[in-house]
């Protein structure tokens, strides 16, 4: 079924949430939320990035470039937690990081989920190894936080 756009313009000036349902086309997530002024989720964030870290290793792939150059930047795009100041004994303690602590995990669950659902659909390419080793990578950064 065609929708008239006179009609979805009528439909919008009397409820403006239907542009909400209206796809959009394949844009990534981060082209979604640009104009969002609220921050991403950790989870939402890490897995923006992962689109963004699998775009960039898909390229380098077909461009038959060497999956070194990707994997190089990989701190970038999968950071290491950052480590406190040490500070003087007389110093007040440091505030609790925002939004909340488990942050880091929760950026590095979703950028090992999302890499691990395009791993899946790649299997037996030289993809799959550099996103085996992303995974990998995200895994081990989860597992050095102290609970």
């Amino acid at each position: 079924m065609q929708l008239n756009k006179k009609l979805l313009a009528i439909i919008g000036k009397r409820i403006p949430a239907i542009y909400d349902v209206i796809p959009r086309g394949p844009q990534g997530r981060l082209a979604q939320v640009a104009l969002n002024p609220q921050p991403l989720p950790p989870h939402e964030l890490g897995a923006a990035i992962a689109d963004e870290f699998v775009r960039s290793a898909w390229f380098a792939e077909r461009g038959g470039l060497d999956m070194k150059a990707v994997l190089s930047d990989l701190d970038d795009w999968c950071p290491t937690r950052p480590k406190l100041p040490k500070l003087p004994p007389w110093w007040p303690p440091i505030p609790e990081p925002e939004p909340h602590p488990e942050w880091f995990v929760d950026y590095h669950l979703g950028f090992a989920a999302r890499l691990s659902v395009v791993e899946a659909g790649s299997a037996g390419t030289r993809l799959d190894k550099t996103l085996n080793q992303a995974i990998d990578r995200s895994l081990a950064a989860m597992e050095s936080v102290k609970l």
